[in-house]
Formats: C-alpha cells, structure tokens, sequence
C-alpha cells in the first residue's frame, strides 16, 4: 500500500479515529481564534478599554490568518507536517501565555495578530491534510464541509468554556483552557505523523515575504478604518486619513508584487472569471448579512438581561442548524452538481424568512423559545449558502491557480465582517438617534399615555419610600430607558428589513446569472452547430 504523504502508517490503521482526531486538533486551531467572541464585555472591563478595541483585537487575528495563510501553504511543504504543526502549537502555546499575562490592549492586539498566524499555519494544514484524506472525487467538497462547519461552530462551542470561566473565574484563565487544548494537539500531532518528508521540499526564496508585509500592513489599516472610522468621523480625522493613505499604498505595492512575480501568493488571473466575481460578491453579502445573528445576541444580554451563558446555550441551536444544513448540501451536491445554485436560492430564502420573522416578533420580552425557533432558521440558511457559494466560487477557477479561491474567499470573510462591524455601528448609530428623537418630539404633557406612566412610576417609587422629587426623577429616568429600548428594537427591526431587502437583491442577482448562462450556452451550442 503506498504510502500517505502526511500520516504514519499506524494511524493509517485506523481511518475513523484518525479523521476524529484530525477533526479535533482543526478545532483547537480554530478555538484559538474565536476563544472570546462571546465574552466581549468582560474583555472591556478588564482592560479598560472601548469595545471597538476588542474589536479591533479580534479583527487584528483574522488579519494575521489571512496575511500568512497564502504563505503557510508554500511554506509547509518545506517541512515535515509533524514537525511544522508541532512547532507552531508550541508558538502558539508562548503567546497564549503572553496575553494571559499582558494588561495593555497594545500589547494584546499585536499577540492576537500573531496567534492569527499561528491558526493559519494549523488550519492550513489541517485543511491539506483532511483533503488528502477523502476520495479524489469527494476532496474538495467534504473537506471544505467539515472545514467550514467547524468555523460556523466553533465560537459558539469555545463560548460553552469561555462563559463559565468568565462567569466563575478572571475571563483570562480562559488562556488555560485553551493551552491544555494545545498540549493536546500537540500529542496528537506527534502520534499520527510521519516523522519524515514524504514529499518533495521547496526552497523558503521562493516564497513572497515582502508580499506578505505588503498585505500585513493593508488589511490592518482597513481594519482600523473600518472599525475606528464611525466613530471618528472617517475622513474628517486626520489619523483615519492617514492609515487610509498607507493602506492604500501597501495595497497598491501588494498588487504590483502579484501582478509581477512567478509564483505569487495570490494568482491575479482568478479575477479574469466572472462566476468567481459572482460567488466573491455573494460570499461578502453573506458574511454581512449573516451577522445580523449578533443583534439577537445582543439585544437578548443587552435588553433581556441574559447571561453569557444564557447566549452561548441560543448560540447552540445556529450551530446545529448550519451543521443540518451543511450536511445536506453536501449529500446533494454529490448527487448532482447543479443543485448548487438550487441551494443558494433555498438559502437566500431562508435568509429572508428569518430576518421578516424578526422583524416583526421582536419585542422587549421574547424568551429563549421565541428566539430559539429564529436563531436555529438562521444557521438552516448559513448552511445552505454557505457551502455552495463556496464551491461556486473555487470551481469557477482553474487548478493552475492553486490555492487562490480558497484564500480569496477568506479575504471575503474579512472584508464581509468588517463591512457588517462598520455597517451595524453606523445604522443603529443613525436610526437609534432618529428613533429616539421621534419619541421625544411626541412626549407631552398632552400625551395621556405619558402622563399615566409617569403617575405609576412615581407612585411605585413612593411606595418604596422615596420622596417625592425622588420619585419625579427616578420616574422620568425610567421614561427614558424605555424610550432607549424602543428605539433600540425598531432600530433592529429596521436592520432586519434591510438585511431581507439585500437577500431579495441577491436573489435576483442569482436568477440574472443563471439566465445569461443558459442564454450564452445556447448561442455557443447554436454557433457551433452552424459551423459543423
């Protein structure tokens, strides 16, 4: 039997527990990355900081996966897989410990921009690994199905741990939860791989390291535009216009270096095909729209009071909704592979029925049924436009261009988060303060509805004992708070409906693209028939 180019033969033996724990130690890779997600807050307190800090931190990870994961797939076949994965756990353990011990929100953005390469290096991998694995025919779509389940996933089950800790403990010891999963991975590492090169080597000069600083060094300046701009006013600010000017130029230089070298990160000649444009634009709508799953999340611990845990535990039902999901697609897309736009279309409906549902049942005191039932809908729909629209857009390009679809569309992701971090901030900022003056404007004296609720509130806080200029204060204090959270709500609706309008849009988008398909194959087939 020859032999794997990555496993050993003894874990060759076993194929089934072997994918397990392949399966595991892609997870441990990425639970470093999602490992506070859910825990943002205590995060804010604990370092003093604003919440587009820990933003900003969480953003700084996904720019250092995306700024060496075209490089991890060059450089790993310069070692041996256990060596190279073991030496990466190893980092990765290092700088766990250094944010476990760091106070300075500086000093955590660089360690997570950092751990973000180290994910990269594990992820990639694993990626290349699990591939090799499936049947030629199967690679590709079952491995990308278990890859990018277990990224809808995993922060929701990292955040199972990272609540409890956060709950009974300093949110930090999470660090060694997250170590103890790394000294796990690493003996499994150690188990299961060849100690040798199986595989021919290539020389590190080949790889494009000042590319990488080049791309480094603009999707950090995005992600500080995109975060940090709403709230400075974007341009007006002279330290956004600036990151904005190199970013610009590191972007520029990026681009330059690809267009020019032999074997660049990424191959520009991608972007030549429109079905890969097409799955790129649906890949960043989704991602924006998706994260629509967050107003839920916030407004259950912001406005229900829920705690951490409370969220982790709806976040449960999305994650089984996405892995039901995914593991249909997969059965049919194997079937046939034209059900892929079939599957996008189901998906993109399904969007819509959840952001409708929400937008009309949201009310200040829905329980964990009522959002329950909308939460699991919408991992039914993440799952269906997921996966396809993955494989719409790496079958769009041929395989002289390597790995770029994949990395491409993790550029997606990044930009899609970012657009929907800014996005959200920007819409809840405008509306909210539109929502809320509209209240105001209509609070009078004149209005009996509020002078009956100021009557009771004062009457309540009488009965508690306060005096009476007590009781008036406190009474317009609660006036407001509910004037806050009204206006808060119709601003979520109003997101919800925007969020169903562009999932419309997207709809039509797809039946465009399928017409014109069938319109061109059919003028090509007649031509050819002419011609023959």
């Amino acid at each position: 039997m020859k032999a794997h180019p990555f496993l050993n033969s003894k874990a060759m033996q076993y194929k089934g527990l072997t994918f397990v724990l392949l399966v595991l130690v892609l997870f441990i890779a990425l639970a470093q990355f999602s490992s506070y997600n859910l825990i943002q807050q205590h995060l804010i307190s604990f370092y003093g900081v604003e919440p587009e800090d820990i933003s900003m931190s969480l953003m700084a990870t996904y720019s250092g996966i995306i700024t060496f994961l075209p490089i991890q797939f060059r450089l790993q076949r310069y070692f041996t897989a256990r060596k190279y994965l073991m030496t990466a756990l190893l980092l990765g353990i290092l700088i766990n410990f250094g944010s476990f011990a760091t106070h300075d929100i500086v000093v955590f953005i660089v360690l997570r921009f950092f751990q973000g390469t180290v994910v990269a290096i594990c992820v990639g991998t694993m990626l290349i690994v699990l591939f090799s694995t499936q049947p030629g025919e199967k690679r590709t779509l079952i491995g990308s199905a278990i890859f990018f389940a277990a990224i809808l996933t995993t922060s929701v089950i990292t955040g199972i741990l990272s609540s409890w800790v956060a709950v009974n403990m300093n949110w930090n010891f999470v660090y060694y939860g997250l170590i103890a999963l790394q000294v796990l991975a690493l003996v499994i590492c150690y188990l299961i791989f060849h100690p040798e090169m199986k595989h021919r080597s290539f020389p590190l000069y080949q790889i494009d390291w000042t590319g990488g600083l080049f791309f480094a060094g603009f999707s950090l300046s995005f992600a500080y535009i995109m975060i940090y701009g709403p709230k400075q006013y974007w341009f007006s600010s002279p330290s956004i216009l600036k990151i904005a000017l190199f970013g610009f130029v590191m972007l520029l230089l990026f681009v330059y270096k690809q267009a020019i070298l032999k074997r660049p990160l990424i191959d520009l000649r991608a972007f030549k095909y429109g079905k890969f444009i097409l799955g790129l634009f649906f890949l960043i709508l989704f991602y924006g729209i998706k994260d629509t799953i967050n107003l839920i999340y916030g407004y259950a611990g912001g406005i229900l009071g829920w705690s951490s845990t409370d969220i982790v535990q709806l976040g449960l039902y999305n994650s089984a909704g996405v892995i039901i999901s995914i593991a249909f697609s997969v059965k049919m897309i194997l079937k046939n592979k034209m059900n892929v736009p079939k599957l996008i279309i189901t998906g993109f409906l399904i969007m819509i029925f959840y952001n409708l549902w929400m937008y009309w049942s949201l009310t200040p005191n829905l329980s964990f049924a009522d959002l329950a039932v909308p939460v699991f809908i919408q991992g039914i729909a993440s799952g269906f436009i997921f996966l396809p629209v993955l494989i719409l857009t790496m079958s769009a390009v041929p395989k002289f261009t390597g790995f770029t679809a994949i990395i491409v569309c993790a550029y997606g992701r990044f930009i899609g988060t970012l657009n929907s971090i800014s996005g959200f901030y920007t819409m809840q900022l405008n509306y909210n303060k539109e929502y809320k003056l509209g209240f105001l404007t209509h609070l009078t004296t004149e209005d009996q509805n509020l002078v009956q609720s100021s009557l009771n509130y004062q009457n309540l806080f009488l009965s508690k004992g306060y005096n009476a200029e007590q009781a008036n204060a406190l009474s317009t204090a609660m006036i407001n708070k509910a004037a806050t959270i009204q206006a808060q709500l119709l601003t979520n609706r109003t997101i919800f409906m925007i969020g169903a309008l562009l999932m419309c849009f997207a709809i039509v988008v797809m039946l465009v693209f399928i017409i014109g398909s069938k319109i061109i194959a059919a003028r090509n087939q007649k031509q050819q028939n002419l011609a023959a």
